[in-house]
């Protein structure tokens, strides 16, 4: 299972953030464990 999530910076600026695990859970995680800091998740999608 691959997660992509879309990350908007406090500036507003957006990018994404991929990682793929066994299963949904763990590839969510894993991709959440990637935000840099201060920014947060605004969209998921998944493969």
């Amino acid at each position: 299972m691959k997660v992509t999530l879309t990350v908007e910076a406090s500036e507003g600026q957006l990018s994404y953030v991929e990682a793929e695990g066994a299963t949904y859970e763990t590839a969510k995680a894993q991709a959440e464990a990637q935000i840099p800091e201060g920014s947060k998740p605004i969209a998921i999608r998944t493969a």
